[in-house]
């Protein structure tokens, strides 16, 4: 039986565990630049006033009775409240007594930049009448690029020369959303070589999920199985996603409100459509496993609905049911995948740890969401990662189940001939017997008749061989015969 040899597995999870261990050190070179490379933070010197009488001007919070109200944030980490209306915030550029900053950069960083919905800068300037002016930029998820903006996955604005950095800049949030946010000053070098460090990351994410997809899609178009396909298409929808969510489609595509928010719904309902109907097929779940099947399939249905949603705008019906399919599928595959092993199905051990692996980035995401746990790299990040590794994963059950049914087709291959051989041959000599006689005798006759040949049979008979066999018993006669 020809089989795969192991050293090639073994390769391959070697090659894995080098590619994971470089996105973690990656990721936490990416953490010590942050904390490094920011000409500081923001939120300590942050004073916040919540509209609470419908959205305010510049003017109006620039003067009393609203100037009066402003107080220092004292909440860490930092949200704009989804649906409670504006949030203003002002700071200085520069601190009282402090070294003067210049040319730097003012970062908004929110955990995901698509959902958050605005965002208005008012940076303050002298006017041309000598008093002080503010001049607007403008960003946010339901706006589009700024000119010359500079292309980020969070909002850059650039401080210009003339900016009166001792005075009060002033920024308004508003989203439809729960998101936090952050807020930094940069030098514009250093902000580039934490964007290297943090694109390197995320480069080793996108370039696994690449390299699996392209790998697996020749596999396919070899083979023609269908597992395969369902593969690709999971892997293709978790990487638009991915691009989607992270803010990186933004940052190569530009902003399009109304359309970006609506396409993030329509990829996470792909993901976990796809994901599931790639479980269903790989698992063999209809058959081995019918109850758990309709389980599954149901859950597969909840991608399409979320999906559905998102193309409607309903946007807090998505956010629902993809909240709740992306919890409850991985850990219905894990339970599917854990009965199959014990049924046998030695390519179920790979898609457990796969699904694990996602399952976990899911929850500690989604514990993020609740606001159980903090933002940080590995909350925001934790999808990603699992995603990541659940491909590598994947891959190698995909690979153990064609070896698996290589075997099982080698051994089925062999029963049938064996049982072709039972069904024409005796068991005792190993001749053939009557069927088989019959149905070649019947053969070689209508050859005979087409070539216009004579046809010969020879029988043979053994003399007294009935009385050898009264004489002497059964047992001698078989002896006799296969003799």
């Amino acid at each position: 039986m020809n089989r795969p040899p192991r050293s090639r597995t073994s390769l391959t999870a070697l090659l894995a565990a080098a590619l994971l261990v470089a996105l973690v050190s990656c990721a936490a070179d990416t953490a010590v630049e942050t904390a490094r490379g920011a000409l500081g933070p923001v939120e300590p010197r942050l004073e916040v006033l919540t509209e609470t009488d419908g959205p305010l001007a510049i003017h109006a919070v620039t003067s009393p009775p609203y100037a009066t109200r402003f107080a220092p944030v004292k909440e860490s980490p930092l949200y704009v409240r989804g649906g409670a209306g504006g949030m203003w915030l002002r700071f200085r550029l520069d601190e009282p007594g402090g070294a003067t900053r210049e040319g730097c950069l003012l970062e908004l960083a929110p955990s995901f930049a698509i959902i958050l919905d605005r965002a208005d800068l008012y940076l303050p300037v002298p006017g041309a009448d000598g008093r002080r002016a503010y001049a607007k930029m403008e960003a946010g998820a339901m706006r589009p690029m700024r000119v010359n903006e500079i292309p980020s996955r969070s909002f850059l604005f650039e401080v210009p020369a003339g900016t009166l950095r001792a005075e009060y800049a002033y920024l308004r949030l508003e989203s439809a959303m729960d998101v936090e946010f952050g807020v930094r000053q940069w030098n514009p070098v250093e902000l580039g070589v934490r964007s290297v460090r943090y694109f390197l990351s995320f480069g080793l994410i996108y370039g696994i999920l690449i390299a699996m997809i392209v790998y697996n899609f020749f596999i396919f178009v070899s083979l023609r199985d269908r597992a395969y396909l369902f593969y690709i298409l999971y892997m293709v929808s978790a990487l638009l996603w991915q691009l989607h969510v992270q803010g990186h489609g933004r940052m190569l595509l530009g902003t399009h409100p109304g359309v970006d928010l609506r396409v993030l719904w329509v990829m996470v309902g792909c993901v976990q459509l796809w994901g599931g109907v790639f479980s269903i097929d790989f698992l063999a779940l209809r058959r081995h496993l019918p109850r758990v099947y309709v389980a599954i399939a149901a859950l597969t249905a909840v991608g399409a609905l979320t999906a559905g949603a998102g193309i409607l705008g309903l946007h807090r019906a998505a956010f629902d049911l993809s909240h709740f399919g992306g919890l409850a599928l991985p850990v219905a595959v894990i339970i599917a995948a854990v009965l199959r092993l014990r049924q046998g199905y030695t390519p179920a051990r790979f898609y457990v740890f796969a699904w694990s692996m996602l399952s976990i980035g899911g929850i500690v995401f989604a514990l993020m969401g609740l606001k159980l746990l903090p933002v940080s790299f590995w909350t925001v990040n934790g999808v990603s990662l699992g995603m990541a590794a659940e491909s590598l994963l994947l891959s190698l059950a995909l690979a153990d189940r064609i070896r698996t049914l290589k075997e099982e087709k080698e051994f089925f291959e062999k029963s049938q001939k064996r049982y072709m051989e039972l069904s024409v041959t005796d068991g005792l000599t190993g001749l053939y017997n009557r069927r088989y006689l019959q149905s070649k005798l019947e053969s070689e006759i209508q050859h005979s008749l087409r070539l216009e040949q004579p046809l010969a049979l020879i029988m043979l008979d053994l003399d007294d061989f009935k009385a050898g066999n009264d004489l002497h018993g059964h047992a001698f006669r078989d002896v006799v015969l296969e003799r």
